[in-house]
This record gives C-alpha cells, sequence and structure tokens, in this order.
C-alpha cells in the first residue's frame, strides 16, 4: 500500500476585496462540508439561511440559478463533486509591504487545485492571467506515481493539466508524426 499525496503551495495578489471573498469561499466550504451544522434546521433550509447570510459580493459572483433548489448550486459548481465541497487547502491572508494589495497564500497537501483553479478565475480577477503549480508525489516510489501539473487561468479559461498528461499528448503527436 501507497500513500498518495497532491501538494501545492502558492501566494497570489488579491485586491483587499478579493482576499475577503477569499476567506468567505473557504469558510464557505467548510460550513457546507459540515452539513451546516451551526444552522439548526433541516439542511435545505439551514443552506438558504446560510446563503441569505453571505456577503453582497459572494452572492453576486455565486448566484442563484434558476431551476436549481440548493442556494449554492453555482458555488459548488467549482467542485467536479460538488458532494465534497473542500478545498483541503489552507488560506492565509497577509499585508503585502509594497502596496495596498494583500498576499494570500493557499496551500495544502491533498488540495483539490481544479477547484482551486475555479475559485481563482471567479474571485481573484486583479491577478489574472494567474498560474501555479501542483506536486503528485507517493510515499512509494511506484512507476506512474509521480509527477504534478500546473494551471493557467485567465478570465475566460483554464489552461494546463498534469505532466502525465502533458507528456502523453507530447508522446502522440510525436508518434503520429513519426
Amino acid at each position: 500500500m501507497a500513500n498518495n499525496y497532491l501538494e501545492t503551495a502558492f501566494n497570489i495578489a488579491v485586491t483587499p476585496e478579493e482576499a475577503a471573498l477569499l476567506e468567505e469561499c473557504f469558510a464557505t466550504a467548510g460550513e457546507i462540508s459540515s452539513g451546516f451544522a451551526s444552522v439548526p434546521q433541516d439542511e435545505m433550509n439551514a443552506a438558504k439561511a446560510c446563503y441569505a447570510a453571505r456577503s453582497e459580493t459572494f452572492r453576486t459572483v455565486f448566484p442563484l440559478m434558476v431551476g436549481e433548489e440548493d442556494p449554492f448550486a453555482s458555488f459548488l459548481a467549482l467542485w467536479s463533486d460538488p458532494d465534497f465541497p473542500d478545498f483541503d487547502a489552507g488560506l492565509s491572508i497577509n499585508d503585502n509591504p509594497d502596496s495596498k494589495e494583500k498576499i494570500a497564500f493557499i496551500s495544502g497537501q491533498q488540495a483539490d487545485v481544479s477547484a482551486l483553479a475555479s475559485l481563482i478565475q471567479k474571485v481573484c480577477k486583479s491577478a489574472l492571467p494567474y498560474g501555479f503549480e501542483w506536486a503528485a508525489v507517493c510515499d512509494k516510489l511506484r512507476p506512474g506515481e509521480l509527477g504534478g501539473g500546473y494551471f493557467v487561468i485567465t478570465d475566460t479559461e483554464i489552461l494546463g493539466g498534469s505532466t502525465h498528461w502533458l507528456m502523453q499528448e507530447t508522446l502522440q503527436g510525436l508518434r503520429a508524426g513519426a
């Protein structure tokens, strides 16, 4: 048996408003993951109460979706599996001594890098285009268990992928040209 980890650590310069929204998004994901434990109501009513308590900025970036009962449907779309809305990463916000911007430090050993890329695209508009990398590591040296990847995020798309995928694409191209 082996343990696999997807690790990332990066800084991103954001406006104070974006920093506050990032903190709210991380807290909201935690609230949803806990089943709205802090709201003593059935889950859907708790979700509606929790959504109503979000900031105006949050509700603008993640609006109600027509035809969806869950008020967090647009927020949950950040994840490939909305039943597990957890970034599996930590967030800390610090002042940038060189400007009025804030520096968001995001890191994790089991990070959902796709969800983080989608979050950055939605929330950190001032930082775009932006890119970050991750490492896929294993505590045992096994073929195919090590790698990494990157994402480059723009306002309209998220580019990149794993080194395994990039390597396969390159090999296919070389083989097709041979």
